[in-house]
């Protein structure tokens, strides 16, 4: 009953967000909504450190954090990109996949595209360290309270509601092509079908293992909530288990792109939530502007999924 209780009120913010986005006018609230967003995001990944750094004996366990993370990361992908190329080339004959065309993209120097990969995800966890450092060294946040962090989330997913409805999507197309309409299960049977060997690799449960995946590349929502319903160490390695997810997807796009079109399904699923923002412009550079549709609607179904599903498994 809590779990639906909680699981009623993040549905409650999202809908008022996009309720009150539709009253407004769509063309109101945009920018400051969007800017909103971001600064929440930081927030909140500020108070996860603050409250990661407030569990006692916490300095003992970020060996076991960030290896856990890594290993998490790699089970989720790597069940994806089978799950996805397998189960598509038995649902989606190689001719259906045709109108997918691979687009010339301009190619920039190593050092530039490293430097655009790991840019975001440093600033990332810088701002997660220092909330963490100023708790361990600080007396700054002994007032702090964990409820905070409860707020901040409705608020967050409040404004999420308005982008969704900024954003003007209509998926009418997608819902007739089952090449589509299939992307966001792929993603969550691929990603759930690699954590099942997480307890050979990891201290883990198949469960917990879920869990912590279930944010899809969602890492604010998926570390912020996890540490809200009471396992903060489990949020940690959420947090940059998705973050990581992230990240790999920026290598492992061109990497499919280069392949060929056929391989469209595992690298969008690869991308999980983040299709339908952070790396939109890399997959339709690498798989041509017809595949946009496809991946704004995964990443959406991805998004409005992880919220449901992390809290099912706590």
């Amino acid at each position: 009953m809590d779990t639906l209780w909680y699981l009623a009120k993040l549905a409650l913010a999202l809908i008022m967000g996009m309720l009150c986005a539709r009253a407004a006018g769509l063309d109101r609230f945009h920018k400051s909504a969007a800017l909103l967003q971001t600064t929440l995001v930081w927030l909140l990944l500020f108070f996860m450190g603050v409250n990661t750094g407030g569990i006692e004996g916490i300095t003992k366990e970020f060996g076991t954090i960030g290896v856990s993370a890594l290993v998490l990361t790699l089970l989720g992908i790597g069940g994806t990109v089978l799950f996805s190329l397998v189960v598509s080339s038995i649902v989606t004959p190689t001719e259906q996949s045709e109108g997918i065309a691979i687009a010339k993209r301009k190619e920039q120097s190593f050092i530039r595209r490293l430097y655009d990969i790991v840019k975001e995800p440093l600033i990332l966890v810088g701002i997660v360290v220092l909330g963490l450092t100023l708790r361990l060294t600080t007396p700054l946040f002994d007032w702090f309270q964990s409820s905070l962090v409860t707020y901040l989330l409705y608020t967050l997913l409040f404004f999420v509601g308005m982008g969704m409805v900024h954003k003007r999507i209509s998926f009418k197309g997608v819902f007739g092509d089952k090449s589509l309409f299939l992307l966001p299960f792929y993603t969550i049977a691929g990603t759930y079908f690699g954590a099942l060997f997480a307890p050979l690799l990891t201290g883990y449960t198949v469960k917990e293992a879920w869990g912590m995946l279930s944010g899809f590349g969602w890492y604010s929502l998926s570390g912020i909530l996890i540490s809200d319903l009471g396992f903060p160490i489990l949020g940690s390695i959420s947090f940059l288990a998705n973050l990581l997810r992230e990240s790999f997807s920026f290598f492992l796009i061109p990497f499919f792109g280069r392949l060929g079109k056929r391989y469209y399904h595992p690298a969008v699923c690869t991308a999980g939530a983040t299709s339908m923002d952070v790396t939109l412009v890399l997959l339709s550079s690498h798989f041509g502007t017809r595949t946009m549709l496809g991946s704004i609607y995964h990443g959406v179904v991805m998004s409005l999924a992880a919220p449901i599903l992390i809290p099912l498994f706590f």
